[in-house]
């Protein structure tokens, strides 16, 4: 038998969390009598796998984590060529638990979790959507504060996972809000000399407005008012 010829064109056709799939091709006209062997490795942990055809699907690999993929080819006399490598990341998981900790007229602070075991040395990106607008933000932890947003508005906010190489990203998780109005008027009435006010959007300024009315239900007298900030939710 003749050495195998070293392996062409190693690349990755699909990149998951968990799962990755490679192609190879190879020149050689003896190469149907080949078989392939794949070491998997990642810092300590190596694996090995082996393939009749010149593609793979490695599974049961850690999201969000640094791989080195090695394919030799392995003629029927056992001789092996000098394999050939490519390194890659695994994608994160999606983030978990999106949740707006606070709206107000021109910001929205956002939290989230992620369950990964690499996700310390995750970033995130954070989509901040509306209409035809689209603009990027980046956070290196799980909360983020938009600002600059237009008071009543809708906004799609979506939050990828980004690994270590700063570009493999997981799946988005998204959540759409409105930006509060700041004209927004509500009236309450009360029979004695004190109300609680709830349904208040954390962190926000309140005019309150007292008036007294008559027994009509209708004549009013002359309203006191006081301005009060809400107090901010306390992010995680």
């Amino acid at each position: 038998f003749t050495e195998p010829i070293p392996i062409l064109a190693l690349k990755a056709e699909y990149v998951g969390a968990e799962n990755i799939s490679l192609t190879w091709a190879v020149s050689n006209a003896a190469s149907n009598s080949y078989t392939y062997r794949m070491e998997v490795a990642s810092g300590t942990s190596v694996r090995n796998l082996t393939s009749n055809v010149t593609k793979a699907e490695i599974t049961e690999l850690t999201p969000g984590t640094l791989y080195n993929f090695t394919v030799f080819a392995i003629a029927n006399d056992d001789e092996t060529e000098g394999g050939v490598s490519i390194r890659l990341y695994t994608k994160p998981s999606p983030v978990l638990d999106l949740k707006a900790e606070y709206v107000g007229v021109t910001s929205v602070n956002l939290t989230w979790m992620v369950n990964d075991a690499t996700s310390n040395s995750y970033t995130y990106r954070i989509e901040v959507m509306s209409g035809t607008s689209v603009r990027n933000l980046t956070s290196n932890v799980t909360k983020a504060e938009i600002t600059e947003l237009i008071p009543g508005t809708l906004y799609d906010f979506t939050v990828f996972a980004v690994a270590a190489d700063g570009q493999t990203e997981g799946e988005g998780l998204s959540i759409s809000l409105y930006t509060s109005n700041g004209t927004s008027v509500r009236n309450l009435t009360s029979n004695v000399t004190k109300a609680e006010i709830t349904e208040l959007i954390p962190g926000t300024l309140y005019d309150f407005t007292v008036f007294a009315v008559a027994a009509d239900g209708q004549t009013e007298g002359e309203g006191l008012s006081i301005s009060l900030y809400t107090s901010k939710s306390q992010l995680l």
